[in-house]
């Protein structure tokens, strides 16, 4: 009931920035994947086995223990293609709540961008992990064996149940690829600075127990993060060459090395202003021309 409460108020009044979802629309017994158990005992849990409410005790694998001084809140069960999965919410009163003191001298700036899956500003790149691709010919040969099946065969429902696996197999890669980057970022650095985009794989993963800095994204990718001075580009232009400094890079280090310099508190600067090392361009041109 209370979904069917939010549902319907996120569809007529929407969330807390405005935004609406569509209309509500009744759960076939193939689309109801998940339910809650909004209170637990706090003795539920012993060992291999979980007892819930109307259900009694359900063996499980656990994958971690509840830490000491939680308390269990809620409980969800989650229907996926390979098994039953539960999610259990915990609660403790003594954490605190106080936003993490980081050490600035552990900046990292992130630049998320086409040819390679994030690019740090000490010029080292994550490659794209292309899990889709390397799994695209299984998926059109299953996808091909349920477009064989007769609509409502048993023979069908097996075929689809098996094209399910290996869909869920490809996001399950994706997701630990992604948990191990943030886990590594997490590792190494205190402050991570990025592009305020939607990159939620950054901001709401395990990211959240360092600092996480959105920086706007504007011409981060078009100035000189050597000079400052603005060198236009086109998407496909994956090299950055400055013709006032000659400072080349590749294209998402120098945008890289500009997010974390706006994440830092220092301006990138503009075509008329100074250099880094205390010398105009204008001196340099000067003195580029002379020589």
């Amino acid at each position: 009931m209370k979904r069917v409460k939010l549902a319907l108020e996120r569809y007529l009044k929407g969330d807390s920035k405005s935004s609406c979802s569509g209309k509500p629309r009744f759960k076939s017994l193939s689309r109801y994947r998940t339910f809650t158990f909004a209170q637990l005992k706090q003795d539920c849990l012993q060992g291999k086995f979980i007892k819930l409410p109307k259900l009694g005790n359900l063996k499980l694998i656990k994958h971690r223990s509840v830490p000491d001084g939680f308390k269990l809140k809620t409980a969800s069960i989650t229907r996926k293609r390979n098994g039953y999965y539960l999610s259990l919410s915990i609660e403790c009163e003594n954490v605190a709540n106080g936003s993490p003191d980081p050490d600035w001298s552990k900046t990292v700036g992130v630049d998320v961008g086409l040819k390679d899956f994030l690019t740090r500003s000490k010029g080292e790149t994550v490659a794209i992990p292309q899990c889709y691709r390397k799994a695209e010919r299984k998926l059109k040969r299953l996808q091909l064996r349920v477009s064989r099946k007769k609509k409502d065969s048993n023979n069908r429902k097996k075929a689809v149940h098996r094209l399910a696996k290996q869909h869920k197999k490809v996001a399950d890669t994706r997701k630990d690829f992604h948990f191990k980057t943030s886990k590594w970022l997490l590792d190494n650095y205190d402050v991570v600075a990025h592009e305020d985009l939607n990159v939620r794989g950054l901001a709401n993963s395990r990211l959240s127990g360092l600092l996480s800095v959105a920086v706007n994204p504007n011409s981060t990718s078009q100035i000189c993060s050597n000079c400052g001075a603005n060198v236009p580009k086109q998407l496909s232009d994956r090299w950055h060459w400055c013709p006032h400094c000659h400072y080349e890079a590749d294209r998402d280090v120098n945008a890289a090395v500009n997010i974390k310099t706006l994440a830092e508190g220092h301006p990138v600067h503009q075509a008329c202003g100074e250099r880094r090392d205390g010398g105009s361009k204008k001196q340099e041109a000067l003195s580029i021309a002379e020589a």
